[in-house]
């Protein structure tokens, strides 16, 4: 009988090594241009006529650069993982021959818009420096910290790093603030709950690469499915199942236990990542004396570095508590459901009907959201406790402890919030598991 699921297995994963091989070159060279490299052709031209610069442009434009595969399919967002196969000192990714590309098309409206003639009276590092601290208090309302952020942003603009800042620098830099994502990352780039960007050149940056993804560590997927590359289609499991007939368990034993595709987290590990995920809270709570609010908060937007760290992976929807509001406030409603930021439904408020605009208070802040979906999919779904054993009386705690997190109130200050809500929670849990550890 073994011998069928070897035999069963090997054909399994003789085809599947064809179709990874294809799909790799599929993500490079869809034929919609969907997902293509020809951004990054066109931004090295630039760079080759002296348009663009930036201290990633030389390792970016190398023979060194290895495309690996494209991460994104949006038409306006190319995302590329990428690696040089030998580092220069020049090369800001030394440290991190993996890396991600990134590129959001809007930076080609914002650059190439007429610009007048080059005026070397102008100072434009002074005139960068003045703009990104307009934007960071836009976000932040911190003058200190804004001013530090200015000044730092003034170094990034330097891209050929001569002292100084020229047009084309302070354009290039300008339309790279005005992108979200990278304007959020610039900013909060000192924290350790967001990935490291290691450098730009014209509309491209560089940020870490994490290989493992929170909703795949924590999800529970079937063993075949996690070794399909993402070429089949998502109904595949019912196309796959009636094929394997009655082997389809024990071959799905066979691949996990020969290729380990698949290996389930164990308590402490999942107390872990919850753990560090009150930190990830409370960090974002911390940087420019305002709440950051993750708009669009799930476990696919969390990512554990090699070494075990938490970080949030994802930052085109996260903004300050200010800025989210600001976007909320100029809606009109007529009903609750008016009130949500497009696509981000983790940040809205509620309607006041009789002024026909949004509330300018959030209706729920990212603990809430943390605890009731992330903390309770993590330790406290069915399969998770039956699985793991977990104790019923520490399951009957944390869900009490969830629904009081439920009913926490929005503090408008980040002091109350930080402290009132984010640390009494992190405290609370660490005490339940601590008692039932002492037993």
């Amino acid at each position: 009988m073994w011998k069928l699921y070897n035999t069963l297995a090997a054909l399994l994963f003789t085809g599947i090594a064809a179709l990874l091989s294809f799909n790799a070159m599929f993500n490079i060279l869809d034929h919609e241009g969907r997902c293509t490299t020809q951004h990054l052709t066109y931004m090295c031209g630039l760079y080759a006529d002296g348009k663009v610069q930036g201290p990633l442009c030389e390792a970016m434009c190398s023979k060194q650069l290895t495309v690996h595969s494209c991460l994104s399919n949006r038409p306006d967002k190319q995302v590329l993982h990428v690696s040089w196969e030998q580092r220069e000192p020049r090369n800001t990714s030394r440290d991190q021959p993996d890396v991600i590309l990134k590129f959001v098309s809007s930076w080609y409206e914002t650059v190439n818009q007429p610009q007048p003639l080059p005026d070397t009276n102008l100072n434009y590092s002074y005139l960068i420096e003045r703009q990104a601290h307009y934007i960071c208090m836009e976000n932040f309302q911190s003058d200190e910290s804004c001013h530090n952020f200015g000044l730092r942003t003034v170094l990034y603009a330097d891209g050929d790093s001569d002292g100084k800042v020229s047009q084309s620098e302070f354009s290039n830099m300008y339309s790279l603030l005005m992108q979200q994502e990278f304007f959020t990352l610039l900013a909060l780039n000192d924290s350790e709950s967001t990935l490291d960007m290691f450098g730009y050149c014209g509309g491209f940056y560089a940020v870490q690469k994490i290989d493992h993804t929170c909703d795949k560590i924590f999800g529970r997927n079937d063993h075949v499915l996690d070794i399909l590359p993402p070429i089949f289609t998502d109904n595949i499991n019912e196309m796959l199942v009636p094929m394997l007939n009655q082997y389809s368990e024990h071959a799905a034993e066979y691949l996990y236990r020969n290729f380990q595709q698949v290996r389930v987290p164990d308590w402490q590990e999942r107390v872990d990542f919850i753990t560090q995920g009150f930190r990830v809270l409370y960090d974002f709570g911390s940087q420019y004396g305002t709440a950051v609010r993750c708009c669009d908060s799930h476990l696919g937007n969390y990512g554990i570095t090699d070494s075990g760290r938490v970080k949030y992976i994802d930052m085109d929807a996260v903004l300050s508590t200010k800025a989210a509001l600001l976007l909320l406030s100029n809606r009109q409603c007529e009903t609750d459901e008016d009130c949500e930021i497009p696509e981000y439904d983790d940040c809205s408020s509620k309607c006041d009907t009789n002024l026909g605009r949004c509330r300018d208070v959030m209706k729920q802040n990212d603990l809430h959201n943390f605890c009731t979906v992330t903390l309770p999919h993590v330790l406290l779904e069915e399969p998770v406790v039956q699985d793991l054993a977990v104790d019923k009386k520490l399951v009957k705690e944390l869900w009490q402890l969830v629904l009081e997190c439920r009913r926490l109130p929005v503090y408008t200050t980040v002091e109350d919030y930080r402290e009132k809500s984010i640390q009494y929670v992190w405290n609370k849990f660490d005490r339940i598991l601590r008692d039932f550890e002492a037993v």
